[in-house]
């Protein structure tokens, strides 16, 4: 009895580990906000991500970035399409900030932009790791000011800094430290989710 019990274990055991891990679900107040819209993982070449699929809006892959676009159509029928993600190479060991020649090759407006601490735009209290592009000296001064008057220049880092509106970070990605993810999350809740994004794994 004592060997037919252990084998008994050992199928269980071995079929658990081939069960799949369960797929992300979205929160409560994002299922209710997009409501009418299918919950679907989208996956490119390089990467993998959740989101809502809407009558009017989508995310698709985009391996130019590599990363992840919007589509939305408009009232007049035509589509628009907006990058949201994309990926950054870095050595596994190093430190966030070996990605800011890249960043600036893309932004000239960010040669003396550096990346500091952000707040998670999708929480209130922030537990990921992220950063944001923002100037320094004299920049940073006339930066402060601009946020308190409303007045100035609305994004003196360029498209992937701060800004007067919307919320843009930068996030080493969790399950592969060779990558660091720019994400544009605009100024409205989005219908896709970056906690679930991942590198897609070979075969």
């Amino acid at each position: 009895m004592r060997k037919v019990a252990i084998v008994g274990l050992m199928a269980l055991s071995l079929s658990a580990c081939g069960q799949k891990p369960a797929e992300p679900q979205p929160s409560e107040a994002a299922r209710q906000t997009f409501s009418g819209c299918e919950w679907q993982a989208v996956r490119g070449g390089q990467l993998s991500m959740y989101a809502f699929a809407c009558p009017n809006t989508h995310m698709v892959a985009d391996e130019t970035l590599p990363g992840f676009g919007v589509v939305e159509s408009g009232p007049d029928d035509v589509s628009y399409y907006r990058p949201v993600v994309r990926t950054f190479a870095k050595p596994p060991q190093a430190a966030i900030d070996v990605i800011l020649p890249q960043i600036r090759k893309l932004t000239p407006q960010a040669a003396t932009c550096v990346l500091t601490p952000a707040q998670d735009p999708t929480a209130e209290k922030t537990t990921r790791a992220l950063f944001e592009l923002t100037p320094t000296g004299e920049a940073l001064k006339a930066w402060e000011q601009t946020v308190q008057t409303g007045e100035g220049e609305a994004q003196p880092c360029g498209p992937m800094g701060v800004g007067m509106a919307g919320s843009r970070v930068f996030e080493v990605l969790p399950d592969d430290p060779a990558y660091v993810i720019y994400i544009d999350y605009g100024s409205e809740i989005q219908i896709f989710d970056t906690t679930t994004l991942r590198r897609v794994k070979g075969d």
